[in-house]
């Protein structure tokens, strides 16, 4: 099924926000990617003329089984039907300006092609959500090593969150966060993203 929507969560582990020297969010940062920018495993990463420094991102997706409105944190994972390995591809020069400009990260986020997502894996097959082993490789070189037990704000937590402000719907996504190590990306390249228990998402840049 395809979602009407994916939202994003940014700033939702504790090195990825020391390594680009920012402060602890108080609330999440959310965000939207469009869901003309997914692309699946084997597919490739596009990088338009005149985007640069685009860099890569793993994070543990997460994918609704039904409607989501205002649930509890308790509640919260009953309304989780699949998990999957999602690449939050971003154009940095062009978040980093709009951010500097106080504009908003839609498009360094959402590129055609920005937002690679493994097949999912129904979520009583991935175990405990918050302790999966999180890697990224490009050309065979380690870039991301983390673990979902790190995130600043739990994953019941985020989906009570978000279900405050906004209904998530049967089969939309949450992405949840990037550790540490995100990197440039360049033509050419290869792409490996795997979680622990998910699976992996292998894509070339061009």
């Amino acid at each position: 099924m395809r979602p009407t929507k994916i939202v994003c969560i940014g700033w939702n582990y504790k090195s990825h926000v020391s390594e680009l020297e920012s402060k602890y969010p108080e609330v999440p940062t959310v965000f939207f990617k469009p869901v003309s920018c997914m692309i699946g495993d084997g597919d490739e990463i596009v990088i338009p003329e005149g985007v640069t420094n685009v860099q890569h991102e793993v994070e543990l997706a997460l994918i609704y089984g039904k409607d989501c409105k205002s649930v509890s944190e308790e509640d919260a994972m009953e309304y989780i039907s699949h998990a999957a390995v999602f690449n939050d591809v971003s154009a940095r020069d062009m978040q980093w300006k709009a951010r500097d400009e106080g504009n908003t990260w839609d498009l360094s986020k959402g590129i055609d092609t920005f937002g690679p997502m493994s097949e999912p894996v129904p979520i009583e097959q991935v175990g405990d959500v918050q302790n999966l082993d999180l890697e990224l490789t490009v050309n065979g070189e380690i870039r991301q090593k983390g673990n979902t037990r790190n995130m600043i704000f739990t994953i019941p937590w985020l989906i009570s969150y978000v279900s405050r402000y906004i209904t998530m719907e049967k089969g939309d996504v949450l992405i949840t966060g990037t550790p540490e190590g995100v990197s440039e990306i360049r033509p050419g390249d290869v792409v490996v993203a795997r979680i622990q228990n998910v699976g992996t998402l292998t894509n070339k840049v061009r």
